[in-house]
């Protein structure tokens, strides 16, 4: 198999994690890095055996690359994401792809012009357990889903080590951003296209501006419900879970443990699953897309959905709750 020339733009703890798992790729070399404070980015070349780029036109126009992951603030994906489409590089970016529709909209429309893909990091979708409640609903296992429902939560903030995170305008509805993104992704990918959204966001504790719980209602366009909730105050929490009137299925544990309830059931059965790394995944669908010129699971339409819903969450939430259209 052809080997996948990677360079990496962010050098931040979130690169190190996906530097150190490029390593377990075989058929993936990260070349080179871009940060734009030479000592960070020399240090992290030096750490993961990689070329710290002198200037970000160098690193971009790189012939020797085939893709670029951008690991940056939420803020800077748009703007970056357009150079570098422009130079025919293949790009993953980290969620959310941006924070508005008009500019997650802007990026797919250059990134196909420029015949190049476009992979958002919605990896939580690859997890064996969200994954086989994904198999359940197709084949009607759990009959007609009235309600997906979903908690993510875990104590990140505030963090004077990653202060950008706890920027009101990098993290808009608080922990959505961050975390509450990968439900959104993981809700419409289980139960389709969103119809309308509510969402509640609150402050509780004067530390920080970002609100401290969010709480989310969704309609799908086939009429069952969502709920989200999360929080980047309470104890770590990854679980989802799909309602029919035949069945209820749980992907629990961050995507690794699954349960099934048939409806004369009271009690939940435990399915073993095979475990994976999530973020390694993500990063080995990027190279099989290059190498094999296949469209990404998690491109730029399917993370301009999760935007959209996104957009709505916060001008619902500015909205004690209104009721937004999507």
């Amino acid at each position: 198999m052809a080997d996948v020339n990677l360079g990496i733009l962010g050098v931040g703890n979130w690169s190190k994690k996906l530097a150190s798992t490029i390593q377990n790729i075989d058929n993936a070399n990260l070349l080179t890095c871009f940060s734009r404070t030479s000592q960070t980015r020399k240090e992290f070349a030096h750490k993961f055996g990689c070329e710290p780029a002198i200037s970000f036109d160098k690193f971009i126009n790189d012939r020797r690359i085939d893709g670029i992951i951008i690991a940056t603030p939420h803020t800077t994906h748009v703007d970056l994401i357009c150079s570098i489409a422009q130079c025919k590089k293949h790009i993953m970016v980290e969620k959310p792809l941006a924070l508005s529709t008009k500019d997650a909209k802007r990026c797919v429309e250059l990134t196909r012009a420029n015949n190049v893909f476009l992979q958002v990091a919605h990896y939580r979708r690859l997890l064996p357990a969200t994954r086989l409640l994904y198999d359940n609903i197709s084949n009607n296992t759990l009959g007609k889903i009235h309600l997906i429902e979903s908690n993510f939560s875990r104590p990140f903030g505030p963090d004077p080590n990653r202060p950008w995170r706890d920027n009101e305008i990098e993290a808009p509805a608080g922990a959505f951003t961050a975390l509450g993104v990968h439900m959104i992704d993981n809700l419409i990918y289980l139960g389709g296209d969103v119809q309308s959204v509510n969402a509640l966001s609150s402050v509780l504790d004067e530390d920080s501006p970002l609100d401290d719980i969010t709480s989310v209602l969704l309609k799908f366009k086939n009429g069952a419900h969502g709920i989200i909730n999360t929080s980047l105050r309470l104890p770590f929490i990854a679980n989802l879970c799909a309602q029919g009137n035949l069945a209820s299925a749980w992907s629990e544990e961050d995507g690794h443990k699954f349960f099934i309830q048939k409806i004369n059931e009271v009690k939940r059965t435990e399915v073993s699953l095979n475990k994976i790394d999530g973020v390694e995944q993500n990063l080995r669908n990027f190279c099989n897309s290059i190498i094999h010129q296949i469209e990404p699971e998690t491109n730029g339409e399917e993370a301009t959905k999760v935007v959209r819903v996104l957009e709505a969450i916060v001008e619902s939430s500015a909205k004690d709750g209104l009721s937004i259209q999507i």
